[in-house]
């Protein structure tokens, strides 16, 4: 079919014109397809050395002493933390040095490099224990055992062994008054033997710091009987008021040479009866121990408890009084009526049996 050259020449632009797209469009396709395929190898071979999750929630890791990259790796894959063990170890070797054992807090959103990281510079979880003023060896033991921090048979094991006292720096034949309540930070790769050296040396950098030393030195008191009376004003007192008074009661009975009566010896004296009465019998005040200060003149043998500073403060300090008694009120201030004579005392110990009667 004829048509002008004109035309002719129009279509023939048009064809090409096509023709170049079709081509281009080809190509595209083919590195369109090319980069996918490029993008999803690559991706696959990054995908062992990517978080094996996105969620940020933690799980805790123990990791042995003595345990290898392998072993490490092998515990880390059955948490689910990471995507592979052999991409996990081919990093560890590139990153060189050793993994250090311990707890370890680990998300799955973590990189396996940072995971390594943590476990080269050993960040391991720092458990916060608060140990309560007031608190025995006993008591502390038991709740660093419920804490799965320590064994707590050891701790009242080591507490009693005369070598591993003297190792703590303490001139007595407990630890008993010589662990400071406190707030700390253990590691459950710590031993029995580190917790207590940590809970001794802070008491005897408190002793220090707080002048306790040169106080004790100017009364000609040594260290063991300041803790004595210091934690009996610990377990009697309830108010910071209180507590020098109470020290001065007992002090005053020591010069006169009268007995302590301290019901809080009684219920030391008890120990593994563990015993928790709101008030002892007649009978309970016969127990047959040194600790009894029902029974016996002076301080008892050992501290009672471990005494925060201001009882200490108050056993180094004991107000001047003529006070001989003392009994709690019962009326919810936990403060004590403080006595001169037994009849006086009489009188404070019925009005607080009415206090509690009408507190019922």
């Amino acid at each position: 079919m004829w048509m002008p050259e004109k035309t002719r020449r129009k279509a023939f632009r048009v064809k090409k014109r096509e023709k170049t797209i079709k081509e281009k469009d080809t190509i595209l396709h083919y590195l369109s397809t090319k980069n996918i395929i490029i993008a999803a190898i690559v991706f696959l071979l990054l995908l062992p050395f990517l978080p094996a999750g996105f969620t940020t929630k933690t799980k805790y890791l123990d990791v042995p002493k003595g345990y290898s990259a392998s072993k490490i790796s092998s515990l880390l894959k059955k948490e689910s933390l990471i995507r592979s063990q052999i991409a996990f170890r081919a990093l560890f070797y590139l990153r060189g040095g050793r993994m250090k054992a311990g707890e370890y807090e680990i998300s799955p959103a973590m990189l396996p490099w940072n995971i390594i990281s943590m476990l080269k510079n050993g960040k391991v979880v720092k458990h916060s224990v608060t140990i309560p003023e007031g608190f025995t060896v006993r008591q502390i033991a038991k709740l660093l055992g419920e804490k799965g921090l320590a064994r707590e048979k050891r701790i009242t094991e080591l507490s009693l062994d005369k070598e591993f006292i003297a190792k703590c720096g303490i001139a007595a034949s407990s630890l008993e008054g010589y662990l400071f309540p406190s707030t700390y930070f253990i590691t459950k790769d710590m031993t029995e033997e580190d917790i207590l050296l940590m809970l001794t040396n802070e008491f005897k950098l408190r002793w220090e710091k707080n002048g306790f030393a040169d106080a004790a030195k100017a009364r000609k008191k040594n260290i063991n009987e300041i803790l004595k009376l210091a934690s009996m004003v610990e377990r009697e007192a309830e108010t910071a008021d209180d507590r020098p008074l109470v020290a001065g009661v007992f002090t005053k009975r020591l010069k006169i040479n009268m007995k302590l009566e301290s019901c809080a010896t009684v219920v030391f004296a008890f120990g593994e009866k563990e015993m928790h009465k709101d008030r002892l019998t007649g009978r309970d005040l016969l127990i047959p121990s040194p600790y009894n200060t029902y029974l016996h003149y002076g301080l008892p043998p050992g501290p009672i408890c471990n005494p925060g500073l201001a009882s200490i403060k108050a056993a180094l300090l004991p107000a001047e009084t003529k006070m001989l008694f003392f009994v709690l009120k019962q009326d919810g201030s936990h403060a004590h009526t403080f006595s001169e004579t037994r009849q006086q005392h009489e009188k404070a110990k019925k009005e607080a049996r009415n206090n509690e009667l009408k507190r019922k």
